[in-house]
């Protein structure tokens, strides 16, 4: 029952109707038409529904403007990492992110995809934020986890029966992620080191590109002794090829020491795969009591929980994934659509809000 028109941000100056370029990318012939500035009246809802860490702070007045005139605005909050855990990331980005959300707490509400985050934001705010005329509500939804449903990339590289075959061979434990100093690989790899040395006949999977700060992790993986054999770096690969990996896996490492949700626990879980996570209150909040879940930040540490979850494992013990409950796209959309037409107490889905 929409109608969806894109649009884009005209360098400060509001955003403007894209004709032209959705003619251009649809293959019509090229009409003359204007891009327009947008048509607003009193009640319309703007959301943010993406980081944009330059487009918004350029774009603040007129958010500002836009409330003025009746229109509510609103953004979404995938996570608070950049303030919580700034070394792990560049100056830059932390800085541009202070400044957008800045410009998220002016607006009608910032919507957290975990009460996790909900919680998290809250509490920063009560010692950051300033003081408003107007409340601002802090709100959260879950995300969906059908890929099939959304939009999945596709193809399979030439080698990816070799590589299903390999982990299909011997006990496989799978990571899903960008390559990024909080997400831990460091520790899980020396784990494994460590479990290899002891006679432990394992594979440990990587799945997820290069990222930020990580050059000796990824000069150390490409130069492993067991990459190819017991180690495998998945660099940047389709949605279709990591679900054949999930399906050819025997359980999901989450080691991440923060996030905003936790994806990949939904999706090992809807192929019915166990989980071995770090005990974080998101991870807790999304697979409750369906994973096994691990502390400390040494390797021998973690070595020590893998034995431990091997051989729960081997006596059909392990933490099942199964009662991991889990949204499609549909619902979660459904859930975010409530909460911005401040339904959000009839929600079928978990929805909270409080404010600040």
């Amino acid at each position: 029952g929409y109608r969806v028109e894109p649009v884009y941000s005209s360098d400060g100056q509001g955003y403007r109707y894209a004709r032209n370029f959705t003619l251009a990318f649809l293959g019509i012939p090229e009409v003359v038409l204007r891009d327009d500035p947008l048509d607003i009246a009193a009640n319309d809802v703007f959301l943010g529904l993406d980081l944009s860490p330059e487009v918004v702070p350029a774009e603040r007045l007129y958010y500002q403007a836009l409330r003025q005139r009746g229109v509510r605005v609103f953004f979404v909050v995938y996570d608070l990492l950049c303030i919580q855990t700034p070394q792990r990331f560049s100056t830059e980005l932390v800085n541009a992110f202070h400044n957008w959300l800045e410009v998220v707490l002016e607006s009608d509400g910032a919507l957290c995809i975990s009460k996790a985050v909900a919680d998290e934001l809250a509490d920063w705010v009560k010692d950051n934020a300033p003081l408003r005329d107007r409340p601002c509500q802090i709100n959260w939804f879950h995300l969906g986890s059908d890929i099939e449903n959304s939009a999945p990339t596709k193809g399979l590289p030439p080698d990816a029966n070799t590589v299903l075959s390999a982990l299909h061979a011997r006990l496989t434990f799978t990571m899903v992620g960008t390559l990024e100093p909080r997400k831990a690989h460091v520790q899980v790899l020396e784990a494994f080191e460590a479990l290899w040395r002891t006679g432990i006949d394992v594979n440990l999977a990587i799945v997820g590109k290069q990222g930020w700060m990580v050059e000796p992790l990824t000069a150390r993986l490409r130069k492993h002794p067991e990459l190819g054999k017991r180690l495998y770096w998945l660099d940047a690969i389709s949605d279709e090829y990591l679900q054949e990996v999930y399906a050819s896996s025997t359980c999901l490492i989450a080691a991440s020491c923060a996030e905003g949700f936790g994806l990949p626990l939904i999706e090992a879980a809807r192929q019915k795969l166990p989980v071995v996570a770090r005990d974080i209150a998101v991870f807790r909040e999304v697979a409750g009591d369906h994973a096994f879940y691990f502390s400390g930040t040494s390797s021998q540490s973690l070595a020590e929980a893998l034995r431990e979850w091997l051989r729960l494992n081997a006596e059909g013990l392990a933490p099942s994934s199964e009662g991991i409950r889990w949204l499609t796209w549909a619902e979660s959309t459904g859930c975010l659509l409530r909460l911005l037409l401040a339904e959000a107490e009839t929600a079928e889905e978990p929805a909270s809000q409080q404010s600040i």
